[in-house]
């Protein structure tokens, strides 16, 4: 996808200021060789690639209107500028010194302002499986702090391994960056300093649990709330101060990562998937797939991973 102009994103700068302080290794945007840039692969599909934001978005088909998933985990780091990452039912803005983790699967799209830089690493599912600690299994948002050097110094090991790489060597690799990834801070929510009630991280994290049972029923945010002793509007005040959008949207997404799992790890046909998560009709559900993906049941199911 082409770089577009983000008139809307707050910060973003269309006047590139020039700074007389001497360039940070850890935030100068890395200079790749050429087998590692997309389209010039020379590895399997089970090496991580790191390119720069540049190239990256220069060849992402995306659209901030059409969110898509790719089979890889990303990893999207800003070293200059601003970018934002379209999800489907909400925004996220990235700054110089951020970084968002994108588990597989995730339906996104990037825009980035003008003179934004910074570095994607691809990292596949079969290589990242095995890291110990995990990488997160969610959607991460942190500050690089002063970690930057250590953490680009990992990836572009892990992105020039010998061809085909060293199990061992790329285990520990993997591992170390998981170290990494974990011990970096996370980004503070938006206008807000102090961390979310106890009790409200606990009710959403209940919430989640017994909607995962419920995606088959078509139980509505206030019969869940009822189960859980506390109203619908409590309920969603507590999902929009601990994870930015409202019960429903969580359930929408909730929905939308199991059908996934479905397509991807089973032999159930659209109709029955759909039925299993309560959607109403195979029509309903499609136009909800294709909303989030980009594409229908079918033509994800048959994408190669």
């Amino acid at each position: 996808m082409a770089s577009a102009h983000l008139g809307e994103v707050d910060g973003a700068e269309t006047d590139a200021r020039k700074s007389a302080a001497p360039p940070d290794p850890a935030t100068t945007p890395l200079k790749l060789h050429a087998s590692l840039r997309i389209g010039r692969a020379t590895t399997g599909q089970d090496r991580l690639r790191l390119l720069s934001l540049a190239d990256f978005t220069g060849r992402c088909r995306t659209s901030a209107t059409s969110p898509r998933t790719r089979p890889d985990h990303l990893l999207v780091w800003v070293t200059k500028g601003q970018i934002r990452l379209e999800f489907p039912r909400h925004r996220h803005c990235l700054s110089a010194g951020e970084l968002r983790f994108i588990p597989a699967g995730t339906a996104f799209a990037m825009l980035s302002a003008p003179g934004a830089e910074g570095h994607v690493a691809l990292i596949p599912r079969a290589a990242a499986a095995a890291a110990h600690p995990p990488l997160p299994d969610n959607d991460l948002s942190a500050q690089i702090g002063e970690d930057g050097a250590q953490l680009l110094a990992t990836l572009s090991e892990l992105a020039s391994e010998a061809c085909p790489p060293d199990p061992a060597t790329r285990q520990c690799l993997m591992n170390l960056l998981a170290l990494r990834l974990s011990r970096l801070a996370p980004k503070p929510a938006a206008a807000q300093t102090d961390a979310p009630p106890s009790e409200a991280r606990s009710l959403v994290e209940q919430f989640l649990s017994l909607a995962a049972t419920r995606l088959g029923t078509c139980a509505a945010i206030a019969e869940l709330a009822e189960e859980l002793q506390t109203n619908a509007a409590t309920l969603d005040r507590a999902c929009i101060a601990t994870r930015g959008r409202r019960a429903i949207e969580l359930l929408h997404e909730l929905r939308l990562q199991r059908a996934v799992d479905l397509l991807r790890n089973s032999r159930h046909g659209a109709a029955q998937i759909a039925d299993e998560l309560g959607y109403s009709s195979h029509a309903h559900f499609t136009r909800a797939f294709v909303a989030a993906t980009g594409r229908s049941p079918e033509a994800f199911r048959a994408q190669p991973r």
